[in-house]
């Protein structure tokens, strides 16, 4: 079987797949040392770091539940590098007004851990905080 090689462009230079996570946990071009990154949980594949949190509607940290009555607990990220989205933007049921979303899966194992949400050309990550790790 032939092994897949996923690539990734940062400041315009091609990075293999490993590199993400010493993007996400690591020295910044400076040498200084990062925030510390996040994980998924059930695989410990980098998703974001935590310099990434930011505020919406007032809080990074939002509870929510869905049509099912299932209960979320989400925190807000400017980027999540580790993520890659799955199905078609939709507004049906959004947590956040004025933004449309779609399911936000780990790249390496495919679990769900929240959502992207995008409204023009802002967005965020709303991702489960109880499916990430330090």
């Amino acid at each position: 079987m032939e092994s897949c090689h996923l690539l990734y462009e940062f400041r315009g230079k091609t990075l293999p797949e490993n590199a993400l996570d010493s993007l996400i946990d690591g020295e910044n071009e400076t040498g200084e040392r990062k925030e510390k990154a996040l994980f998924c949980r059930p695989c410990g594949y980098g998703i974001t770091g935590k310099e990434q949190a930011i505020e919406v509607n007032g809080a990074h940290e939002h509870t929510f539940f869905n049509p099912a009555g299932v209960v979320f607990h989400l925190g807000c990220f400017r980027n999540a590098g580790g993520c890659v989205q799955a199905g078609p933007a939709t507004s049906e049921f959004t947590w956040f007004k004025g933004y449309v979303w779609r399911f936000s899966l780990c790249r390496n194992c495919g679990v769900h851990l929240g959502w992207q949400y995008q409204q023009n050309e802002t967005g965020f990550f709303g991702l489960i905080l109880a499916l990430l790790r330090e």
